[in-house]
């Protein structure tokens, strides 16, 4: 019998909870958002466990900041209320539950979608923005396993010290519209060009981070994902940008990849990372 192994991607706007059974994917989605607490994740986790067809044999939990070995949550400013949370399902499930952060998560899905190169960055932009490097083909992860929060870089701008999450991240680019996802929407369609140009501006911002990453890594491949990516104009500019600011013989030796996975890719590497746990033991 095929083995039922779950992922599970905790963002800032939504929970996809993801589950391989025997007749293919099976999924939930859930609303998160800023007050979304670890009891909710808890209630969520529960929930969807009790609708699949068989006990899972792993069990894989990204969450967007930094995470224990043990799997507590220690920081995630995305997320506030999951400081200090151990999903439930760590100490009551019979089989491997592997929590990590969900830039790591990615990448390790990533790999296998380019090639498994020896050397790649992962950058994705989100809610926020944060980044996963597998070097010389080991994670490079430092001295605690928090390495690549890449959004919380400051740059100096004209309106004082930002970070790259404030200037080039989706919760930002909405905050400084005043709008919602839906309205932005709304308003690309219209082809607004305010929007447009505020989309455009936080691409170039992103395209700073890429060529910083270039810079201080030297990848083979760069991997971009996250929904941020999908506003019109904002990959183009971000990726002009980061040609524009970055070394030409760093630029040329580097691969540029858009994840194909699109909105699943971190569920899929939580999974990937829990089936690779449940085999040490």
């Amino acid at each position: 019998m095929k083995k039922l192994q779950i992922g599970i991607d905790i963002g800032g706007t939504k929970m996809l909870l993801l589950a391989n059974t025997a007749t293919g994917l099976q999924f939930k989605k859930i609303t998160t958002g800023f007050n979304f607490s670890g009891v909710d994740a808890d209630t969520a986790i529960a929930s969807f466990l009790k609708e699949l067809p068989a006990p899972p044999s792993s069990i894989g939990i990204a969450i967007p900041g930094l995470v224990k070995e043990s799997g507590q949550v220690i920081s995630s400013d995305v997320l506030p209320k999951l400081n200090g949370w151990l999903p439930s399902v760590t100490k009551d499930s019979p089989c491997p539950v592997c929590v990590l952060n969900d830039s790591d998560a990615a990448l390790i899905e990533a790999k296998h979608e380019v090639g498994l190169p020896a050397h790649i960055t992962l950058i994705i932009v989100g809610t926020a923005i944060g980044a996963s490097f597998w070097v010389n083909q080991q994670f490079l992860q430092g001295a605690k396993g928090w390495a690549g929060e890449l959004g919380a870089t400051p740059i100096v701008t004209a309106q004082g010290s930002k970070t790259l999450d404030q200037l080039a991240g989706g919760a930002a680019l909405l905050q400084r519209l005043g709008v919602d996802t839906q309205q932005l929407t709304n308003l690309v369609e219209q082809k607004d060009a305010i929007a447009l140009k505020a989309i455009e501006d936080a691409g170039r911002w992103l395209g700073i981070g890429i060529a910083t990453t270039i810079h201080l890594l030297n990848p083979e491949v760069l991997v971009l994902a996250g929904g941020t990516l999908n506003w019109q104009g904002y990959l183009e500019a971000a990726l002009s940008s980061a040609q524009e600011h970055c070394i030409p013989e760093l630029w040329q030796e580097c691969r540029i990849h858009v994840s194909v996975h699109g909105g699943l890719l971190v569920a899929l590497g939580a999974m990937r990372a829990a089936t690779e746990f449940e085999q040490k033991f």
